[in-house]
């Protein structure tokens, strides 16, 4: 189904299928449709993985989101809350916590398990809008892992745009969408699992309308674009520079003093350290980054926390973070800032290189149904599932192959388990394998990893 036809749908009908199938996950096993990782998982399990994701998610970011605020002083709004897996600890490092959820049964199941916690409230929603909540209400909006679910563009977009409704000025908005434009993926029909894209194209232009300004927007291409959002203030300046824009600094992003940058690969990202903008006007909309006449919109545009804070001397600087494009040339290049407002600053000289060679690992092998390490020849055992390291985001089913034995199978399925910080790569076994020990690798491009032995067992 495309997303044309999608698109033609009323939103009500997609709330009323969302709402019927999510209730029912709930009712089968809530725990592993939320963290699919492992079947019948405890309680202790299932909230602990909220919160290792509440802290590398949220709070690992709250100098940017709220900065010099206290977390129990801010009221925030939890968009897809499930059965509260990260609710519980938000409840722990915030004042004011309101969850929400499409499916009346994850609400019902969350106010079981959440209750006793008073500063928590839960609310069941169309899918595609927060009525129930008032305007500019919420210091903080969050939310993981749930548009990726959502069958419709129009949904996203709908949702998107009313919780930015209800989110204070001044307030930040961070949120996950699938990304994801591939010609492989647009031909498989969405449903209430595997969700539309909402990619970057749609965000810079969702951000445009509502006048927000993008801070940052990381995973561009791929299932996990995370997305963070300022709401200006009407009145806000809207001038990006406040003098001459200079680039007062340059380096790798990963690798502050190094002025090499690979053109491919994860530390293909260059940052600059800019002086002569206004913090609170520019953003990932408003510049962009001119390599001998290539022009690329960022990815990141802030503060310039970390490594680079050490770089800021007595200047107020900006920090400006671009990922290399696929093409990109190696050798020496001229950088410089253009503002949209016409602006240019002056070059700087930087070299792009090829990356060294980075070899996959296979880390687990698992089969399909439920995550045993039995893997047989024929029926629904067949279908493998790997984790994956030393993949990049760049990784998915068209550069990706699984070679078992002497034969090359391409995968179903290819992407970033953020939680456990491997790529998941699912792949059928050939239909005429024999049981018995064989090996196993896996091409990402022309390189190889290394083997591991696969014990393939008959069908029970």
């Amino acid at each position: 189904m495309s997303d044309r036809v999608d698109n033609l749908r009323p939103l009500q009908d997609w709330s009323h299928e969302m709402k019927r199938d999510w209730d029912d996950r709930a009712r089968q096993d809530a725990k592993w449709f939320i963290n699919p990782l492992a079947f019948q998982q405890t309680d202790a399990e299932f909230d602990d993985t909220g919160a290792s994701a509440v802290k590398r998610l949220l709070m690992d970011d709250l100098d940017l989101l709220s900065p010099g605020r206290d977390p129990l002083s801010l009221r925030v709004l939890e968009l897809g809350c499930g059965i509260g897996r990260m609710t519980k600890s938000l409840a722990a490092a915030f004042g004011e916590v309101y969850a929400t959820d499409v499916s009346g049964e994850m609400i019902r199941q969350a106010q079981q398990r959440l209750a006793g916690q008073s500063n928590v409230q839960l609310f069941e929603t169309s899918g595609y809008d927060f009525a129930d909540l008032p305007d500019e209400y919420f210091d903080l909006i969050f939310s993981a892992f749930v548009f990726q679910h959502v069958p419709s563009a129009d949904i996203i977009s709908s949702s998107l745009r009313d919780a930015y409704r209800t989110l204070k000025t001044g307030g930040a908005f961070k949120f996950e969408t699938n990304s994801i434009t591939s010609f492989d993926f647009e031909e498989i029909e969405k449903d209430t699992w595997l969700g539309a894209s909402f990619p970057e194209g749609e965000i810079r232009r969702f951000a445009e309308e509502v006048d927000a300004q993008i801070i940052s927007l990381n995973g561009s291409g791929t299932q996990y674009c995370w997305t963070i959002l300022r709401k200006r203030s009407p009145q806000a300046e809207r001038s990006c520079a406040s003098g001459f824009p200079r680039i007062e600094f340059h380096g790798r992003t990963d690798r502050p003093e190094s002025k090499q940058v690979p053109i491919n690969g994860e530390h293909s990202s260059l940052t600059i350290l800019v002086s002569g903008l206004v913090p609170e006007a520019v953003d990932c909309n408003s510049v962009c980054v001119d390599i001998s006449g290539l022009e690329i919109w960022p990815h990141y545009v802030g503060p310039l926390r970390n490594a680079f804070a050490a770089y800021a001397a007595d200047e107020v600087l900006t920090r400006i973070d671009l990922r290399l494009p696929v093409g990109a040339p190696t050798g020496d290049a001229e950088v410089r800032l253009r503002l949209s407002s016409g602006e240019t600053s002056q070059p700087v000289p930087v070299q792009f290189v090829n990356p060294e060679p980075v070899i996959p690992l296979i880390r687990a092998i698992m089969n399909g149904v439920d995550l045993g390490t039995d893997i047989e020849a024929r029926g629904a055992k067949s279908l493998l599932r790997l984790h994956v390291e030393r993949l990049d985001e760049t990784a998915d089913n068209g550069n990706v192959r699984v070679k078992v034995g002497e034969r090359i199978v391409k995968p179903s399925f290819v992407g970033l388990l953020p939680g456990l910080g491997v790529y998941r790569v699912d792949a059928q076994l050939p239909g005429d394998i024999d049981p018995g020990p064989t090996q196993l690798s896996l091409y990402f491009g022309n390189i190889e990893s290394p083997a591991v032995k696969l014990v393939v067992l008959a069908e029970e």
